[in-house]
């Protein structure tokens, strides 16, 4: 990793006749930049899944999320807590499952979504023949995990979207049924 910032940093290389510790001093300098973008970067954490966890994972090592339920939560008010990093650092917050909405969450909003319909058995069987069965289907944009976007106009982009193969615009169809009918079952609780 040291080397790849070293290589970003312009080296004044003294021109003859001036003295050794120029060049000892230039390196020094560089070799304290580079420490110091070390020192900035940040550390994934990885959560162990116990049996209140609705989800943990990582895109691309940079952006993590862990979501569970919390002791408060019940059947009728699922409560989730919802933590990991994003580009900006840590984060941290308390989200009510029936609350998210797919059409305005965010990524890591969508992470405690699909693990709670699948801890509640509510993600059909078929679903399960597809093996990239995930929060959402392959090609979608997150973005920044705690950024709100619409998932439901991406997904339903990707139903039929000649870029993907056929078996991803199937995940594609199944993640967006499941995902409307939670905003209908909510609807219907509602009235």
């Amino acid at each position: 990793m040291m080397v790849n910032h070293l290589s970003n940093h312009f080296v004044n290389v003294p021109q003859p006749g001036h003295e050794r510790s120029n060049r000892a001093s230039s390196f020094s300098r560089m070799l304290s930049d580079a420490q110091q973008d070390c020192d900035r970067l940040t550390t994934s954490v990885v959560y162990l899944r116990t049996e209140n966890t609705l989800y943990s994972g990582s895109l691309g090592g940079t952006q993590t999320v862990y979501a569970e339920y919390t002791p408060d939560s019940t059947n009728e008010d699922p409560v989730a807590r919802i933590r990991g990093n994003n580009h900006d650092g840590e984060f941290d917050f308390i989200c009510h499952i029936n609350d998210i909405d797919p059409a305005n969450a965010s990524y890591a909003e969508m992470c405690a979504l699909f693990g709670h319909l699948q801890k509640t058995g509510q993600i059909p069987s078929e679903a399960y023949l597809h093996q990239h069965l995930n929060v959402l289907p392959f090609g979608t944009n997150t973005g920044d995990v705690t950024q709100k976007m619409n998932y439901i106009t991406a997904i339903d982009k990707l139903t039929t979207s000649q870029m993907f193969s056929e078996p991803n615009r199937a995940v594609a169809r199944i993640l967006l049924k499941l995902y409307q009918n939670f905003m209908d079952t909510k609807k219907e609780n509602l009235s």
